[in-house]
């Protein structure tokens, strides 16, 4: 798993809100590194534009809470070694934040097979890793899982 630290996620999760763009969440991380969390979140919040902020009812106390979480998150996967299997795998991918949609399905999604059973499926779905789940994309995806949990008998 990639290292990320308090900056880098910091600026990731700014950048799944809609508060930065990709652009300047890639290029702010060295700058913002020396300075404190405090000083980080209030570039961010210069940044950010004001109606995403209230559309989120986010705060930079609320925002740097979510950092914590979503680092909370990454140090729980840092140790996990998956074991046993299941009856069958289908993995749902878009483009993903960093390299190739087909180096992300060969080399980091089609290894998973390994803890299936049976003949995994992998379902290319529009969007991007962070806008999967965004109104654009909700409907055809919804129908796209709906066509595999049929195609499973649920």
């Amino acid at each position: 798993m990639h290292e990320i630290d308090w900056t880098g996620g910091m600026l990731n999760l700014s950048y799944f809100l809609g508060l930065v763009s990709k652009h300047d969440a890639n290029d702010l991380a060295p700058a913002l590194r020396s300075l404190t969390r405090k000083e980080q979140l209030e570039i961010v919040w210069k940044l950010s534009p004001p109606e995403r902020l209230l559309e989120l009812q986010l705060t930079q106390e609320k925002l740097d809470h979510w950092v914590d979480i979503a680092g909370s998150l990454i140090e729980c996967g840092k140790d996990y070694n998956p074991s046993s299997s299941v009856s069958v795998v289908d993995v749902f991918y878009a483009i993903p934040l960093k390299g190739s949609k087909s180096d992300w399905l060969n080399n980091q999604l089609k290894p998973w097979s390994g803890f299936s059973r049976g003949e995994p499926t992998y379902t290319d779905v529009p969007g991007q890793h962070y806008t999967l789940m965004d109104f654009d994309h909700v409907p055809q995806f919804q129908k796209i899982f709906r066509s595999r949990l049929e195609a499973r008998g649920l």
